[in-house]
This record gives C-alpha cells, sequence and structure tokens, in this order.
C-alpha cells in the first residue's frame, strides 16, 4: 500500500542562531546541523517547518537536505513556515494569504497539494494566532473560518472530479489555549477550544487526529509554563492513516519520547519548545 509520511514542527525562532534565550545560545548555536540531522534520520517525505526566521535556516537546508525541493512563505511577518518535498513527488505550493487576516504581521498558511495514486492531497500547515486574550482568540476563531472556507472549496473542486469530498489536511501549531478576560484565567479553556474546534471540523467531515502523547509544548521544568497541547492534526474523515506505537495515529517526538526530566530540558534547549509531530497516510 502506498505512503506518504509527513512531519510537522514548530522550531522555536528558529534564525540559525541561538534564538532569544540568551543564556542558552553556547548550547543552540548549533541547531540547523542537529535539526538537519533529525531530518536526515527521520526522513520523511514531506516536512513542514515553523517560526523559521532569516535566510540562513533556508540556506542551510537547500544544501545539507539535498534530495528535498523547498518552498517557504514570504511577506513582512517576522515568522516563516518552510516546507521540504522529496525528490520524485509531484506536489505544488501556494501561499494561502487570508489566514493573515489583512494584518501583514500575522502569518500565512502553507497549502501543500501533493498528488499520489491519480489523488491530489491538500495538506495546510498553519501556525495559529497565539495569546488567550480576547483579541488572540478572535483571531484563532477567524482562521478556522478561513480554513473551513478552504475545505469547501476544495470539496467543489473533488466532487467535480468525480470525488465526494477533498482529502483535506491540517496540521501544525494551532495554539488552542482557551481564552482569559482581563484580571481572569480560563475562562474558556484550552481543553474546551479544542473540544469545540474539533466539533466544528467534525460538522464538516474532519477527524481530529488522536495523538500518543497529551501535550506537544514543554517550555521545560523551569518554566512558569506548563505542557500543552498546543499542535493538531485534523483530516478528512475517509483518509487512513498508519496507527503508532502508543496508541493514535499522530507521533508526537523529540522530549515527548524522554523519561527524564534533565535529559527532556537539554533536548528542548538543544531543538525547540514544540514537539515533532510525524504521521503516515495510507493511500
Amino acid at each position: 500500500m502506498p505512503e506518504l509520511s509527513i512531519l510537522c514542527w514548530n522550531i522555536e525562532h528558529f534564525n540559525g542562531g541561538g534564538g532569544i534565550d540568551r543564556k542558552t545560545k553556547d548550547i543552540r548555536k548549533d541547531r540547523v546541523s542537529r535539526v538537519v540531522e533529525y531530518i536526515r534520520e527521520d526522513a520523511p517525505d514531506i516536512f513542514a517547518l515553523s517560526e523559521v526566521e532569516g535566510n540562513i535556516v533556508h540556506h542551510s537546508l537547500t544544501r545539507e537536505l539535498p534530495g528535498y525541493v523547498f518552498n517557504i512563505t514570504e511577506g513582512r511577518q517576522s515568522q516563516e513556515i518552510l516546507v521540504g518535498v522529496k525528490h520524485g513527488i509531484t506536489a505544488f505550493f501556494t501561499q494561502r494569504n487570508e489566514f493573515k487576516r489583512s494584518n501583514p504581521n500575522l502569518r500565512p498558511g502553507a497549502l501543500l497539494t501533493v498528488t499520489m495514486e491519480d489523488e491530489d492531497i491538500p495538506i495546510l500547515f498553519t501556525h495559529l494566532k497565539s495569546m488567550p486574550s480576547p483579541e488572540g482568540f478572535g483571531l484563532r476563531d477567524a482562521m478556522f473560518g478561513k480554513a473551513f472556507n478552504l475545505k469547501r472549496a476544495l470539496d467543489k473542486v473533488a466532487k467535480r472530479n468525480g470525488k465526494t469530498a477533498s482529502n483535506f489536511i491540517i496540521i501544525g501549531d494551532m495554539n488552542m489555549m482557551g481564552m482569559n478576560y482581563e484580571g481572569k484565567m480560563h475562562d474558556i479553556s484550552g481543553t474546551s477550544e479544542i473540544e469545540a474546534v474539533a466539533k466544528r471540523f467534525k460538522r464538516r467531515g474532519m477527524a481530529h487526529l488522536a495523538k500518543n502523547h497529551t501535550a506537544t509544548f514543554n517550555n521545560g521544568s523551569k518554566s512558569r509554563y506548563p505542557p500543552a497541547d498546543l499542535d493538531h492534526v485534523f483530516a478528512a474523515k475517509h483518509l487512513n492513516f498508519k496507527a503508532v506505537e502508543g496508541g493514535g495515529v499522530v507521533d508526537v517526538q523529540g522530549w515527548a519520547k524522554i523519561d527524564s526530566i534533565s535529559k527532556q530540558d537539554q533536548w528542548i534547549y538543544e531543538y525547540s519548545d514544540h514537539a515533532p509531530l510525524k504521521l503516515t497516510l495510507e493511500l
């Protein structure tokens, strides 16, 4: 059975340097080489990296991973999404600026349409608005609305081609952390936001794919921020994915695979506070 493996990873302030934590710059200065080696060993068919800043990362990856073709979003936003596709895979990349919500500093979506086995597979890589403020919550809600509009448009094209629905997949850091009014906490919890969004996708024929770890974000044992479930995958319900060890079909990698707290902290410093997500589509 043909398969398509996908890796999606938010690499905190991935600029080829040490990121924003000056105290750990000596540890993190070789992050590009470590990330390249991680991707090389994992060998996904497609990968997407969020929070790419500057051209050092793009320059390094295109030279150190010659087996991939690369695309990257562009604009006034400081953080981009970089997508790599293995040679031999037919794919078409488009930048979806509607996710910027007319704000030049917000991030666009990265839509990669893969063609395999006479099937078009549109994969939208996202990095939605953060923050639990009413503004952040509202922007995320509006961005999900754009995803629903895109799903409807893709379904129309699929039906014209004799299909029941599109093979739509949306994956990335969706930052569903709930909403707090001023002076209050958790008026809407992160869990409630996730459940509500999952129901909205379900009404549109898409499933919230199960992961084998409850959290995808971890800022380390000394952080005031607890681990959180921020990265997600939604996919057309008729699609089939390979089961992963630990349950579900989405493998949460990186620090989530490590039992030792100190070693988790080391991995987070060396790579990112977000864990890579890996899944395999069976065609």
